[in-house]
């Protein structure tokens, strides 16, 4: 092979988890599209329930083809507790995004990492640097002017909407921060498994109790979601382990294109200045506060481990 064969492919080979990546949010954003598209009139309990049952069931045909693998006691204690904070997680941001434009619920779940620092703190007993004091402020401004945007243009955004999509984030911080402390040594076909089918369980109840029924159409679109939405995990979890997290986090931001398209093609949004300022504030101070190998990922993107 020819020193120039050999660099060709090495440059193909340092892209190849970028381009997962970004293929995997890509994923991502188009189910959060399909949620949003069910409508305010929806119930939130079952749409989750059924978006975790559905991935249960795809993450268990991984778990399976990429086995064997050891689950421990730890292990369903640990994410256990993870799952019922990612069902809060996703709960309100479907909340969010079917009941608001989805350009704005996005944004406001950009403040992910930084409500990670602040968690970080209480419970690993990270200190808090000046810098992030500093892009914990820039981040509460580009809050700030998101929704005084909106005010100017319509007000399209709502007190729960927003409340929603900020509890949205939070919750997906406090989850990456106890993958941090419990479920560094899982296997990743174990974390996604465990994730799907211990938060399908603990919905159950609830799902049965608010059950409503859905047509074929419906039956498919969650079919999908399921399919998009361990797919875009299993992605996002092989991109990391082949890259530093610092050099992949900050393609999460594409998910604002992305949104923003859906947004126009399929449900006429069309966000105003504002927002994107709004956001471009929020993506400065979460990049100001990204740590070396910190996987910052705003929302639901949990399966980044330490593995």
């Amino acid at each position: 092979m020819s020193d120039a064969t050999g660099r060709t492919a090495d440059n193909a080979a340092s892209m190849r988890p970028a381009l997962v990546v970004a293929l995997s949010i890509f994923l991502l954003s188009g189910m959060d599209a399909i949620v949003k598209g069910f409508g305010p009139e929806s119930s939130i309990l079952q749409i989750v329930w059924l978006r975790y049952v559905m991935g249960a069931l795809f993450a268990f045909v991984v778990f399976l083809a990429t086995g064997p693998h050891r689950i421990t006691r730890q292990s369903l204690k640990s994410n256990g507790l993870r799952a019922s904070v990612m069902i809060v997680a996703a709960g309100s941001f479907f909340y969010a995004i079917t009941r608001m434009p989805l350009v704005e619920a996005v944004t406001l779940s950009f403040t992910a990492p930084i409500f990670m620092i602040l968690i970080a703190r209480l419970i690993l007993g990270e200190p808090v640097t000046v810098r992030a004091i500093g892009a914990v402020g820039l981040g509460f401004v580009g809050i700030v002017v998101v929704v005084a945007g909106d005010i100017g243009s319509g007000q399209s955004l709502t007190p729960t909407g927003i409340a929603a999509a900020l509890l949205s984030a939070i919750a997906y911080a406090l989850g990456i921060v106890l993958l941090r402390k419990h479920s560094a040594h899982d296997a990743i076909p174990v974390l996604i498994f465990l994730q799907a089918i211990l938060a399908a369980i603990i919905l159950t109840p609830v799902g049965i109790a608010t059950w409503n029924g859905i047509g074929m159409n419906d039956l498919i679109a969650f079919t999908v979601v399921g399919l998009l939405g361990t797919t875009g995990h299993l992605l996002i979890a092989w991109g990391f382990k082949h890259a530093a997290a610092g050099r992949l986090a900050p393609l999460e931001y594409t998910n604002l294109l992305w949104a923003t398209a859906f947004a126009m093609l399929f449900f006429q949004e069309r966000p105003g200045p504002a927002t994107y300022l709004g956001a471009a504030l929020i993506i400065l101070a979460c990049l100001i506060a990204t740590r070396p190998g910190w996987p910052i990922f705003p929302r639901r993107r949990y399966t980044a481990s330490g593995d």
